[in-house]
């Protein structure tokens, strides 16, 4: 079972009726009765407590917890005892649960199913004076209660509706979408529901796509705990306007994640700015977890292999080195490798030129997600010279310097006059520092340390376009 957050400090007290007959169900000061016997008017307690009068029957056949509780053989402390209306009852006490989703499971094991929501409502508020209404926080807290109990069969005629009516919403400021920042207890959601048959397969579809978000976007700070259960784990959100910001106030009011808090940092990336906020990640499953943080590294040391390879290939060649991915050219290899080591530094990705590092040693230090990573390689920038046959290893009788002569136009003067080298007809740039120009220039004009680094950011961003989710075996 999974491990759960408490929803607050709210008090519950199940008192057992211990004969079959009466199947009631008491909620507050309103009751919902199938049988249509045992009327009470039972009052709260006090603030933050409620109190359920329920069938020890249906507790035992839903709940194997609940059937161990209840035998009076079991290792269990023997049940307290409390009064309703000068009656005594057994009494299950329970705490840091929440009210409205327990609501919501009595109801369903006393067959007061009638105003059960079958799907999502535009209004996540909660009064006892309605029917509960489900949206994202109360589905979380259901899935937590049934798994806590064992009980998920019973929501086998709603699992598949509640499920499928609330993924995938896109119609911002209503209900968001389950890959947004702050919800993802979706795979916990959809792990406890895959248990049943009717909602298997878009459980599996939940976990999959959910999961496969969260290896590009979560955000790991190698600095802080690599323990499973004490790291802290980030995601960059989009900053949007409206009431504190968040696209579903109301029910950020009602989730204590830690996906709500306010913003560590914030960034521009294309017009648009990102706040980076902490998330939970606590209720994700354990082997679903280490299935993202596993892939999430080794997705990582692929994109970067290439690059310290090639980084370290370039530092430690020697000049009569043969490799046709060497610039034959020194001037041009010089403004390369010396435009790189700056890129590097600016990219955060300096540890790359340090040699003899092991893969666990290739990831940077601080908080950064896969798609930052990516992000990062792409940003690398190298200048070259774009001159055509300036990269092959030239003859002696061949113009010496040709990148001088390219950067400074030369005349020779010749007794029949004055010539102008070819190179001074040059119309385009003679420099290659963005990727998109290689394709544009003449084969023979392009380096080709420029065309391996261009590789290795195309094969980075490959990459992470194939990142697959978590799948049951």
């Amino acid at each position: 079972m999974a491990a759960g957050k408490k929803s607050g400090t709210v008090k519950v007290f199940l008192m057992i009726i211990e004969y079959y007959d009466l199947l009631g169900l008491f909620f507050g000061k309103h009751q919902y009765i199938s049988s249509g016997k045992g009327k009470a008017d039972i009052d709260r307690i006090m603030k933050q407590q409620h109190l359920f009068l329920v069938s020890s029957a249906n507790l035992r056949v839903a709940s194997p917890v609940w059937r161990k509780i209840l035998d009076p053989d079991s290792r269990f402390a023997p049940l307290k005892t409390g009064s309703v209306n000068a009656k005594e009852y057994k009494q299950i006490n329970i705490e840091g649960v929440d009210v409205k989703s327990l609501h919501i499971i009595l109801s369903i094991l006393h067959y007061c199913t009638e105003n059960i929501p079958k799907e999502w409502m535009s209004s996540p508020n909660f009064s006892t004076l309605q029917p509960p209404i489900l949206c994202f926080s109360i589905l979380r807290d259901v899935a937590l209660l049934v798994d806590q109990y064992d009980c998920v069969g019973i929501t086998s005629h709603f699992a598949s509706k509640w499920i499928g009516s609330g993924v995938g919403r896109r119609s911002w400021p209503s209900d968001p979408d389950y890959v947004e920042v702050g919800f993802e207890d979706w795979i916990f959601i959809a792990s406890v529901f895959n248990r049943l048959g009717s909602a298997a397969r878009v459980c599996n579809g939940i976990v999959k796509f959910v999961s496969k978000e969260l290896i590009k976007e979560v955000c790991v700070n190698r600095r802080e705990s690599r323990d499973l259960q004490e790291a802290k784990y980030y995601r960059w959100k989009e900053k949007r306007p409206g009431p504190r910001d968040d696209p579903n106030p109301t029910l950020v009011e009602k989730d204590t994640s830690p996906g709500n808090t306010e913003p560590i940092e914030t960034r521009n990336c294309e017009g648009k700015l990102f706040e980076l906020m902490e998330v939970s990640l606590e209720m994700v499953p354990e082997k679903i977890l280490g299935f993202i943080l596993d892939t999430r590294f080794s997705s990582g040391c692929r994109m970067l292999v290439p690059l310290y390879k090639f980084v370290q290939d370039f530092l430690n060649s020697e000049p009569t080195c043969q490799d046709t991915w060497l610039c034959k050219n020194k001037e041009c290899s010089a403004i390369a490798l010396g435009t790189l080591v700056q890129s590097l530094k600016e990219q955060g990705l300096q540890h790359i030129l340090t040699q003899n590092l092991i893969e666990d040693q290739l990831l940077p230090l601080g908080r950064y997600s896969l798609q930052d990573l990516a992000l990062k390689i792409k940003g690398l920038q190298m200048t070259t010279f774009q001159i055509h046959n300036a990269h092959m290893k030239m003859a002696s009788d061949d113009f010496d310097n040709s990148v001088k002569s390219a950067v400074v136009v030369k005349t020779t003067i010749k007794p029949t006059g004055i010539q102008r080298s070819t190179l001074a007809y040059r119309d385009g740039p003679i420099f290659l520092r963005n990727d998109p120009d290689i394709y544009s220039a003449q084969s023979t004009a392009i380096c080709p340390l420029a065309l391996r680094l261009a590789k290795i950011k195309t094969d980075a961003k490959s990459l992470l376009d194939s990142v697959e989710g978590y799948q049951e075996s």
